[in-house]
């Protein structure tokens, strides 16, 4: 069955990071790709290497990518070369300093520092600084115990550029679970967008709704949907939004291989949108 995770229902030793707290909602809404993709390993003089193509539309040109892992002292180091020849490095530490993970990113003009930190009872911290622009944004959550009998979880999100003290980023959250049903709210884009949300366990999958209201459009945008696991293994996902447009997700796996489906039409019945993932590992 396609279960929702302890991030869901608040059974996790930390709680969930800010961007997590909807995750049971986005889980089965969201997550659709309507572009081609490829992901297969290859090895160059012995390095085991990624080769990563994707293309956007049929006529459009496909882009490269080519991506070595590996670890060095617990840290985990990527590089990724594109075709068109930038270069991106990024290193994550998970055991720098106890319940602190760190991560580094770089494209050799700019870099990039992340420090999500759970060594605080019932809280998780995130901080982001982006240099040399001096953006930084940091996040915090934390678990209020049992609320009318069921665990909720609040968090706020705030981001800034240092260098002229403008606000970037102001949000807030909420995730509560009771009953076998998780509700997820929150209020973000500087108090522009509202998304509430709803996930529970039901007919062998999940079953999950959102409504988000964008204030500054006074736009209402509806989407249910539902997420299961087939009997022969097949991941199924299945969406539809109060302007029509349905979603189908169909992944199937055998051995280091992947390939996953994605199709949506709208009420119009015009030609449908569709997308292929294939990955080797």
């Amino acid at each position: 069955h396609f279960k929702l995770t302890n991030v869901c229902f608040g059974l996790s030793m930390a709680p969930p990071l800010f961007s997590s707290l909807s995750k049971c909602v986005s889980d089965v809404l969201s997550g659709f790709s309507y572009d081609a993709r490829l992901s297969q390993p290859i090895s160059v003089y012995s390095a085991p290497l990624t080769l990563k193509v994707s293309q956007k539309k049929a006529d459009a040109p496909a882009n490269f990518e080519v991506v070595h892992s590996t670890t060095v002292a617990d840290a985990k180091l990527e590089t990724t070369v594109t075709g068109g020849g930038d270069v991106n490095i990024k290193a994550t530490h998970a055991k720098l300093l106890s319940n602190m993970k760190l991560t580094a990113s770089t494209d050799l003009g700019s870099a990039k520092i992340e420090s999500e930190y759970t060594g605080i009872s019932d809280m998780a911290v995130k901080v982001v600084a982006n240099l040399p622009s001096a953006k930084c944004e940091g996040s915090i959550t934390k678990e209020l115990g049992k609320v009318a009998g069921g665990p909720l979880t609040v968090g706020m999100e705030v981001g800034g550029n240092a260098s002229n003290g403008k606000l970037t980023k102001l949000g807030f959250g909420a995730l509560y679970g009771h009953g076998g049903y998780n509700l997820a709210a929150s209020l973000t884009d500087k108090g522009d967008t509202l998304k509430v949300g709803c996930a529970t366990s039901a007919y062998s999958g999940t079953v999950a709704a959102e409504v988000v209201y964008k204030m500054s459009k006074t736009s209402i945008v509806g989407t249910a949907g539902y997420a299961t696991t087939l009997a022969t293994g097949e991941k199924l996902k299945t969406t539809v939004d109060s302007s029509g447009t349905a979603a189908c997700s169909l992944g199937l796996t055998s051995g280091p291989s992947s390939v996953t489906l994605c199709s949506s039409m709208g009420i119009d019945f015009g030609p449908p949108k569709v997308g292929v993932k294939i990955e080797r590992k």
